[in-house]
């Protein structure tokens, strides 16, 4: 059995600017006894089908702006004989879309940094569960990227997560919905360890791909003093 993680894309450039992150940290959540996953970004090449066998897992992680190349790969996967698992915002927000239009077997909500091991062993046993609850992960149990996977001289900019979460509740963003109001903070060491290694690979500029970088602003300082509500400053303060 192989373990596929795919990032759909209906265009592939043979490049592209940013790392998607989230297909390496799910390569390191994913248990050494199934080996090394095939990762596979369409926006560097379309998957070829012909690797997916019977018996495999596809992950497909979606967004809205990806999800219908994402329900396409999904049915293709479904049709080669292999088990098929959505992640991400949107299959998180609609995870009955993903069930009814992707072909999937089964559909993560929330982080899969804990949850894809079991995935995996459920599907290996042939009994995948339709949904599971990933949850909200705290920042501790956050895996690490495996940049050891990833091709050479196909990403312009390297990307490190230093916080899930968002306090905030803007109309226009899913973070709050998805992620939660409660942000969730890396160490210090491990966020600089990864910054390393991607200096290392050869990466000049390294994004900081954080649902919020100030979880606390200058304007919701001061629209609390003016309506002098000290509780409510006291806990921004903090």
């Amino acid at each position: 059995m192989s373990v596929h993680i795919i990032n759909p894309s209906d265009s592939s450039f043979g490049t592209a600017v940013i790392t998607p992150r989230w297909l390496y940290v799910l390569a390191a959540a994913t248990p050494s006894a199934f080996g090394d996953p095939k990762l596979c970004d369409e926006t560097l090449e379309q998957l070829n089908p012909e690797i997916v066998k019977p018996g495999d897992v596809v992950g497909i992680g979606i967004h809205t702006g990806n999800a219908l190349r994402g329900y396409a790969v999904g049915r293709i996967a479904r049709e080669r004989g292999a088990w098929v698992v959505f992640g991400g915002i949107h299959a998180t927000l609609y995870p009955e879309e993903a069930l009814e239009r992707g072909g999937a077997h089964a559909v993560v909500k929330g982080d899969g940094d804990i949850i894809w091991a079991r995935v995996l062993e459920d599907c290996a046993a042939g009994k995948p569960e339709r949904i599971y609850a990933g949850g909200k992960v705290e920042a501790g149990e956050f895996s690490p990227a495996r940049w050891d996977l990833l091709p050479p001289d196909s990403y312009m900019w390297g990307s490190v997560q230093t916080v899930r979460g968002c306090a905030k509740h803007c109309s226009f963003c899913s973070v709050w919905r998805t992620d939660g109001q409660r942000p969730r903070q890396r160490g210090v060491d491990s966020v600089i360890a990864e910054i390393v290694e991607l200096r290392r690979l050869g990466f000049n500029f390294v994004a900081l791909a954080d649902d919020n970088f100030y979880p606390v602003t200058l304007t919701d300082l001061e629209l609390a003093r003016k309506q002098n509500n000290l509780v409510r400053i006291q806990q921004l303060e903090a």
